[in-house]
């Protein structure tokens, strides 16, 4: 008789395996691709795009301009230091290439599809980079890279991560000592290799405003896209409630919604677009809005951190019924850092209290956010890109010949 239990996949690893498949498939994909441009460059002469190797040297990688405010301050630290690196993008438009110059040596390398194809075959001492999962579907790690380095992009838990989103890296500069503590429980689940773990910070925050806040008078209601967004559900029913209350709105959907969630932003824009109150806000950052509010609403998401830690803001969230299953949530066992950051400032309801939503935000309007709350929940708060800077020239010097 087979054993039932040897049959069964936990939706953990079934993730996994069917990431593997795909990584595997769309690998040979860019194998094949990466060829072709070889063969083409070969030709043409047009081959210094497609240059992979830096070896010996420490190399950065975004994916574009989105996160230059997330690198900036790390790079032009290490310029400071006379440390030269060498900063590879995805993103033709990125202001890092502007940094070409004795130290800096930058490139474009196309776009996501053909960077993976040279990422895969790096030569370089150290890789930085704030894309995760890697090793696990489509970028892999170089046999000739020495060391991978996680920067992140945003202070949120490693709960809100898909599953094995760090478990491939060498080291992670961590933006809390809650991303610390869940890292480790990961590994120590998982008996994986235990990776360095730095105390760092989230370096955007380095260029964020003053400590002196002028808060505006309306209600950003800013909700995330995919799995826990609540645009397409409750979205136009959450707006027009709190324009009924008298509030003003301002409507600041993420960038992704405007492609996934299409159709129900052009509804939501329809109904309320001729109200004097509503405002549609659509630009690459979040800080004029934040600015312009005094209360948040918005998903489980880094706005969370951005909203209370840098803007002092009472925040609530709407935190959706989602399948966890494919996130590292699913392997966690203790409460997020998101949770606990909105249990001091903030408010969470769920889906069947939503008709609630103008007495909640009333709960809160007069809620103070606590000055020094950044020290339990930010590393190096507002100096992280000094520090990051130092800790990967550290890992740089640590690998030498």
């Amino acid at each position: 008789m087979i054993d039932v239990q040897l049959a069964y996949i936990d939706p953990g690893t079934g993730s996994l395996l069917v990431s593997t498949l795909i990584g595997v498939v769309l690998s040979s994909l860019f194998a094949l691709r990466g060829l072709f441009y070889k063969i083409i460059s070969r030709f043409t002469g047009n081959a210094r795009h497609l240059n992979n190797d830096f070896s010996g040297r420490l190399v950065f990688f975004t994916e574009g301009q989105r996160y230059w405010n997330v690198f900036e301050p790390v790079v032009k630290a290490l310029i400071e230091k006379e440390q030269p690196f060498v900063y590879i993008t995805a993103d033709e438009n990125d202001e890092g290439l502007k940094l070409n110059n004795g130290l800096c040596e930058a490139h474009y390398i196309g776009g996501m599809k053909q960077a993976i194809v040279i990422l895969n075959r790096l030569k370089a001492r150290v890789c930085v980079m704030t894309t995760p999962q890697l090793d696990i579907v489509s970028l892999r790690r170089s046999k000739d890279v020495s060391h991978y380095c996680f920067l992140p992009h945003s202070p949120v838990d490693i709960h809100y991560y898909k599953k094995y989103a760090f478990d491939r890296y060498d080291s992670v500069l961590c933006a809390n000592n809650h991303q610390i503590i869940n890292l480790r429980q990961l590994e120590n689940k998982r008996g994986s290799k235990k990776k360095e773990l730095y105390e760092t910070g989230c370096s955007y925050y380095d260029y964020s405003h003053d400590k002196v806040i002028k808060k505006g008078d309306a209600i950003l209601v800013a909700p995330t896209w995919g799995d826990k967004s609540f645009v397409s559900k409750y979205g136009k029913q959450i707006i027009k409630k709190i324009l009924e209350a008298g509030y003003q709105v301002i409507f600041r959907p993420h960038p992704q919604s405007f492609t996934v969630e299409k159709e129900a932003l052009e509804e939501i824009i329809s109904a309320f677009e001729t109200d004097t109150k509503f405002h549609l806000d659509d630009s690459a950052d979040n800080k004029q809005a934040l600015s312009n509010s005094y209360i948040v609403l918005c998903s489980m998401s880094g706005l969370v951190f951005d909203s209370i830690i840098d803007h002092k803001l009472p925040t609530i969230v709407v935190d959706l019924k989602w399948d966890t299953r494919g996130w590292e949530y699913y392997s966690l066992e203790n409460i997020s850092s998101t949770h606990l950051l909105l249990e001091e400032a903030g408010k969470v309801i769920p889906e069947n209290e939503i008709d609630n939503i103008v007495s909640v935000i009333k709960e809160v309007e007069n809620m103070e956010v606590e000055d020094d709350i950044q020290d339990q929940y930010i590393f190096n708060y507002k100096s992280a890109g000094k520090v990051a800077a130092e800790q990967i020239y550290s890992i740089y010097n640590k690998l030498k010949d």
